[in-house]
């Protein structure tokens, strides 16, 4: 008799426990399923897992009269998606800061923040790497390089055609700053190399999109060359250091760094290790004009720093970490 109602589905009562002589009932249509009951002072829980462990109905049985009422089902999590990140940059382009004048200026003003606050040395960006970036993105492939590279060659030639001259001079002088969390040279605004950067950038940014090549924060641009990040420390952070105080340069707000004669445009790596001299890996590299020799273009004015001069300030440049970043 008892197999049959089994047969048929019918309710079936349970019996849980017996706790100070009174008896209290589990009522389920299936003993299939796992019960599990928790005793409190004036009422039980007999909680349901389905067949996946999961929480599915729960029961109250109230009282002596063994009243069942079931309550609200336990809601259940939905799985969280993770979303993909954005790939990381790895490729930039940007003209070089090489002018042995620009580069003791920077090492004058390291050197004063360096003697205020020590601890700030591994947020500088070491001389050997100055630079101003004009876009930054990600190649993932060769073939992404290759087309880098075709785009950086015909944004040159149309910029080229627009300078009329073999090489680009860049003024800089005062400092500025990204909320004190990176401290940079400014960029003559009213001199006409400020203005030639912003059109190469709109030519290497619009070349790209036809290229399909996607830049990170490829709708902005500020140029400048950084001196120090605070982001290329992690550890400043965990005691509590977010920014740079400004008093640490402030006597070099108004310093005049000097000219850079800008030759050519570069597609560097920030992955790949740097050469000899300590700078980026350079993927691609091209001249306003391709006929003239690079030493003729540098004048009286503007002295170019080479590898015996970078060697003096080699002192200087100990203990930095590498500079990955494209600032």
């Amino acid at each position: 008799m008892e197999d049959e109602n089994n047969k048929k589905g019918t309710p079936i009562v349970a019996l849980c426990t017996v706790f100070n002589s009174i008896s209290y009932v589990c009522l389920e249509q299936r003993i299939t399923n796992v019960f599990t009951c928790v005793m409190t002072t004036s009422q039980e829980k007999v909680i349901r897992k389905d067949d996946d462990g999961v929480y599915d109905k729960c029961f109250v049985v109230v009282g002596e009269m063994n009243t069942v009422r079931e309550l609200p089902k336990r809601r259940v999590r939905p799985p969280k998606i993770k979303m993909p990140r954005a790939a990381a940059p790895n490729h930039f382009f940007a003209v070089r800061i090489s002018d042995c004048q620009i580069i003791q200026a920077v090492h004058n003003v390291h050197s004063t923040i360096l003697e205020q606050e020590p601890v700030l040395k591994q947020t500088l960006v070491p001389p050997s790497t100055l630079h101003i970036t004009l876009a930054v993105a990600h190649l993932s492939t060769t073939e992404d390089v290759v087309k880098a590279n075709q785009v950086l060659q015909e944004s040159v030639r149309d910029f080229s055609a627009r300078l009329q001259s073999p090489q680009l001079d860049i003024h800089l002088a005062q400092m500025g700053h990204f909320n004190n969390k990176v401290i940079y040279a400014r960029i003559k605004e009213e001199s006409d190399g400020a203005e030639h950067l912003n059109h190469l950038w709109k030519s290497l940014r619009d070349g790209c999109q036809t290229a399909g090549i996607s830049l990170i924060d490829g709708d902005r641009f500020t140029p400048h060359v950084t001196l120090l990040k605070i982001s290329k420390d992690p550890r400043l952070r965990r005691k509590g250091i977010k920014a740079v105080a400004s008093h640490l340069y402030e006597k070099h707000l108004d310093c005049v760094f000097g000219r850079q004669v800008v030759e050519s445009v570069q597609l560097l790596s920030m992955t790949d290790p740097k050469d000899d001299e300590g700078y980026y890996a350079l993927k691609g590299e091209f001249h306003f004009v391709e006929s003239v020799p690079r030493l003729e273009l540098i004048d009286d004015v503007s002295e170019k720093c080479t590898s015996s001069t970078l060697n003096s300030l080699k002192s200087h440049d100990a203990g930095f970490e590498p500079d990955n970043d494209r600032d």
